[in-house]
């Protein structure tokens, strides 16, 4: 560090520790010096009035009075102390002795001693804070000796009400704190938030301001009537003229982000300068009545409350996180200070002495001060969140929030509730519009700010955000903060396209499977149709050509001497019929359409029980109308389904016993078949038979599927294998 930033450097130290010596000075020598509570004529000791509430009115004093002596001194030669002392005074003939009290000044000045120190350590601390803080930038040095030296002018002038009891030093450092400060405010808003005019014309109108400050430095001192109206008239101009050039430089030349800052400090300088001009500085200009220095206190202390929240809600001077961070650990800590505070005060209450019972206490709020403590800070945290930046601070957790909503984005109706519903919600944004492909172009008029979301290097959407809620437009941070949120939901968008690319494939999938599926359904279908055909014209033509055949045959065997050969071409007819006969049962079973579908079932039973060496046991129910009625689909279908278990039990399963169940119910049809051979293991997926070269239960599948039923299948290795099917009759 150089030499003249090292002196630069101790020389503000120094400054920010004149407030706080100066308001020790105040309280002690208030402390310490003592009055008489009574209104006096100092130069006759005359008493003018006594208030019925004093200490003068309660040891009987009177108006009228005049002290010849304090404890046998002549007046007036007054005591150093505070106390009681012996007072001979002179009422009208009479001389008496009355005790006359001396309180401190303090305790008749409270409520003025108060003001001036709440009002000056107020200045003091929101400009310290920022010199500690920041201070390398030039703006928050000149805040710093404003309110430095406004806070002593207002110290001394506040703490002090009656001018005769402040030394000649105090109105001395009163009138180079106002003058300093007023002209130190000028060269401020030249500064900031915008830079104001060029160098040259800057030193022009500083050194004028500066110069024009030690005149009417000199007139206040003068201690002439025209001298005082002479330094407050030319006060209130550098204050009207600083006031001119915020104005102008939120109109002309700030930022939306300035200007956001420049209303809560413009209102706070109107709030306080409005009523100090009106009762204070005009009056006196005037020589008329004005308030009591007193009155502007209140009125004053809104400037420094205006930069802290501006300093806490728009980041002035950039330390809002900071500040953020300090008042939540410094909420925290008070509270903890309460939950110990609470506790000790009623064990010293109650059970004073008892180190076991304190220890205890002290062990079990430090566990629970230790438990608590995160989930507390963060319970906290939101609230002061709320405090400084109206809900949606920390840019940080704005940004994580709806990235970690956007994530979970699986379609353009989420991802557009993200970007149009809770981005505008957080960041107190009018509105936002999400446009998609087509829509792209229809973007709304006074948008803020576009953002283009993109998906394999072509625009697909666009982002369009309106101003904030209060008309303003959005900061540099706001737009990077949406900078960071439109990379996010380009991501997003670019998930929600593949979902929908691969939804869309789903689909076609499903689409084709379902071609597929009513595709096998149909050549099922058609194969029962061409075999109830074939069935048919077997019957009706080559069939019933044989029967004929073998009869003329019959007729001729008599007649002719080669009968024997006759009855053996007889004989392979008959063969040839029962051959034809089966072929038209496999393509058709003549029980199925003439008796149904328990009959069909018995006649396969046991036709395959006598070709295959196997027993089937049989639960069939007896005739109903209901089981003869059934669908010829569904009828054929369950007869093929049972057809195929049998001739896949005889090729498979090496059983020695198979039960079927047929089960009818209110027009609903059950059917189980049960083997006990050796079973297999069931794949997850029954397609998968197929990739093996098993087509038998696929087709199964495929039959149960096509009428609409349910089928289930349990095996396993040496358990043999159960199928149940279910048909529910369509209502």
């Amino acid at each position: 560090m150089k030499t003249r930033e090292r002196i630069l450097y101790g020389l503000f130290f120094i400054l920010a520790l004149m407030i706080p010596i100066m308001s020790v000075y105040v309280i002690y020598t208030q402390m310490r010096t003592p009055v008489f509570d009574a209104t006096i004529d100092v130069e006759s000791g005359k008493i003018l009035s006594v208030d019925q509430e004093s200490f003068a009115y309660t040891s009987e004093f009177q108006a009228g009075d005049i002290i010849l002596s304090i404890n046998d001194e002549p007046y007036p030669q007054w005591p150093l102390n505070v106390g009681y002392y012996l007072a001979r005074i002179q009422r009208g003939s009479q001389v008496l002795m009355l005790e006359m009290p001396l309180v401190s000044m303090a305790s008749l000045n409270l409520l003025s001693l108060l003001n001036g120190l709440l009002v000056a350590l107020s200045f003091w601390g929101v400009s310290t804070f920022l010199l500690w803080r920041r201070y390398q930038q030039y703006p928050v040095r000149l805040f710093f000796l404003i309110t430095q030296s406004i806070g002593i002018g207002l110290l001394f002038l506040l703490s002090y009400p009656d001018a005769s009891s402040r030394p000649g030093w105090m109105a001395l450092l009163i009138s180079i704190g106002f003058h300093s400060s007023a002209s130190f405010l000028v060269h401020y808003y030249l500064t900031f938030p915008v830079i104001l005019g060029n160098p040259r014309q800057r030193r022009w109108l500083l050194t004028m301001v500066y110069s024009l400050m030690f005149v009417a430095l000199a007139c206040r001192l003068s201690n002439t009537a025209i001298g005082l109206r002479i330094t407050y008239f030319y006060n209130t101009m550098e204050i009207l003229t600083s006031v001119g050039l915020l104005i102008y430089a939120y109109q002309r030349r700030a930022n939306s982000d300035d200007r956001r800052k420049l209303r809560i400090i413009i209102f706070g300088s109107i709030v306080s300068f409005t009523p100090t001009f009106i009762l204070y500085l005009l009056p006196t200009i005037l020589g008329t009545t004005r308030v009591s220095d007193g009155m502007i206190g209140p009125f004053i202390i809104f400037t420094p409350l205006s930069y802290l929240v501006a300093i806490a809600r728009y980041n002035l001077f950039g330390i809002d996180r900071f500040l953020n961070r300090t008042l939540v650990y410094f909420v925290f800590w008070l509270g903890i200070l309460i939950l110990y505070l609470g506790p000790f005060l009623l064990i010293i209450r109650f059970v004073q002495g008892d180190w076991m019972a304190q220890i205890l206490v002290s062990a079990a709020l430090t566990l629970l001060v230790g438990m608590t403590f995160e989930r507390t800070k963060k319970s906290l945290q939101p609230v002061i969140d709320r405090i400084f930046y109206g809900g949606w601070y920390d840019y940080p957790g704005v940004v994580e929030k709806v990235t970690s909503t956007l994530v979970g984005c699986t379609s353009r109706k989420q991802l557009s509730d993200v970007l149009t519903r809770q981005v505008p919600i957080l960041m107190q944004l009018q509105s936002a519009n999400l446009l998609f492909d087509q829509d792209a172009h229809q973007v709304p008029d006074g948008s803020a700010a576009l953002f283009s979301l993109s998906f394999q290097e072509k625009p697909r959407a666009i982002w369009a955000l309106a101003p904030h809620r209060d008309k303003d437009e959005l900061s540099d941070i706001d737009r990077r903060i949406l900078g960071t949120l439109a990379s996010q939901a380009e991501i997003a968008l670019g998930n929600v396209l593949l979902i929908e690319t691969l939804r869309t494939q789903l689909d076609e999938i499903r689409a084709s499977r379902e071609a597929l599926s009513q595709a096998q359904h149909r050549l099922l279908r058609s194969r029962e149709d061409e075999r109830a055909r074939l069935a048919r014209d077997l019957h009706d033509g080559p069939l019933q050509t044989l029967i004929g055949l073998n009869l003329q045959l019959g007729l001729l065997a008599p007649q002719m001497e080669a009968s024997a050969q006759v009855n053996e071409m007889r004989s392979e007819v008959h063969h040839l019929l029962d051959d034809l006969r089966g072929v038209c049962s496999e393509l058709r079973p003549p029980m199925l359409d003439t008796l149904g579908l328990a009959a069909a079932l018995r006649s396969l039973a046991e036709d395959w029980s006598s070709q295959s060496g196997v027993a089937v046991q049989l639960n069939l129910p007896r005739y109903t109308v209901e089981l003869s009625s059934l669908p010829g689909d569904v009828a054929v279908n369950l007869y093929r389904v049972a057809q195929e278990a049998l001739a896949n039990i005889a090729r498979h399963a090496q059983a020695k016993k198979v039960d079927i169940k047929l089960v009818e119910m209110n027009g609903d049809i059950k059917m189980t078949i049960d083997d006990d051979g050796c079973g297999f293991t069931l794949p997850d997926e029954i397609g998968v038979l197929t990739t093996q070269g098993h087509f038998g239960l696929v087709g199964l599948r495929e039959r149960v599927n096509l009428i609409g039923g349910k089928l289930h299948l349990e095996s396993s290795p040496g358990r043999g294998t159960h199928i149940h099917i279910e048909w529910q009759q369509q209502t």
